[in-house]
């Protein structure tokens, strides 16, 4: 067997017309799926699939446990321009491991950062 990746990062929404609103809107990511319930968004090589989520509203929990980093060519330029569009984004930092990044929450609380290699600049 030979791993090649990450195919697609699925996550429950509570509603799914905001959060498809907040990817194809805010981040500017492309809808290549949207079918009752589902709605799917193109990222560089990425995939993310957001569904509609059908448990009793008592059992839902979202945010916490997933941290998804998106490789981009200029993470300060993103940083600006979520920032312009209203999205709470924490400082740009340049780590020791020659990465700069920054992190966001979507709509319910999924944490993501954007993160760019200057370990060659």
């Amino acid at each position: 067997m030979a791993v090649k990746g990450i195919y697609y990062v699925l996550v429950f929404t509570a509603d799914l017309e905001r959060s498809k609103k907040f990817y194809r809107d805010t981040l500017g990511w492309e809808l290549g799926t949207d079918e009752h319930g589902v709605a799917g968004f193109s990222f560089g090589t990425g995939y993310l699939i957001l569904h509609e989520d059908s448990r009793p509203v008592g059992s839902r929990t979202y945010g916490g446990g997933m941290h998804v980093e998106v490789m981009v060519d200029d993470a300060k330029a993103e940083h600006a321009r979520l920032k312009l569009q209203g999205v709470a984004v924490s400082d740009v930092k340049d780590q020791p491991w020659g990465e700069r990044s920054f992190n966001f929450t979507d709509p319910d609380g999924y944490q993501w950062s954007y993160g760019q290699d200057i370990s060659r600049n």
